[in-house]
């Protein structure tokens, strides 16, 4: 999602306050609702050939198993930014993570991009399993693309940065 330009290390990062904070109930599952909101600029060569900003809003329905696992069911909407043109991209996507041993299992829409006209120009859906330790992709379906910067960067009129 791209430290927090929105990828796996950002959603791990999000949600690891919610996934490991999980006592044992006797009485089932836990439900937890959160949202959280944030926004970064990423200079020019970092991540693209431009300055990049994303202003982002995740929210979160987990439901916590007395074992330890986790499923949540997540909307994102973010507003992507080539700083240097001044070119903005939105996105809704709708998703769920399934928390156990050893990684995470995303699910669902991971690109939904339009332009500010409401035209869309970039959709991926799929599944991408990370690790739970390192956020290193393990797998993923052939309809997304797990390299943040190779999507967005093109999308906003660049190249990702080399």
């Amino acid at each position: 999602m791209a430290g927090a330009v929105l990828t796996a290390g950002t959603m791990l990062g999000v949600l690891a306050p919610v996934a490991g904070s999980t006592p044992a109930w006797a009485d089932g599952p836990q439900h937890v609702r959160s949202t959280f909101s944030a926004e970064e600029t990423v200079p020019a060569g970092d991540l693209c050939d431009f300055k990049y900003h994303n202003e982002f809003t995740q929210i979160t329905n987990a439901v916590i198993f007395p074992d330890g696992t986790e499923i949540d069911q997540g909307v994102i909407h973010a507003t992507h930014t080539n700083v240097d043109t001044g070119f903005t991209l939105t996105e809704t996507d709708y998703f769920s993570l399934q928390f156990r041993p050893g990684q995470i299992k995303e699910a669902g829409i991971q690109w939904h991009l339009r332009t500010p006209d409401g035209r869309l120009i970039v959709v991926h859906a799929g599944n991408i399993v990370f690790s739970d330790t390192t956020g290193d992709v393990l797998s993923f379906t052939p309809n997304t693309n797990p390299d943040f910067a190779a999507v967005i960067c093109p999308a906003l009129g660049g190249h990702p940065a080399i």
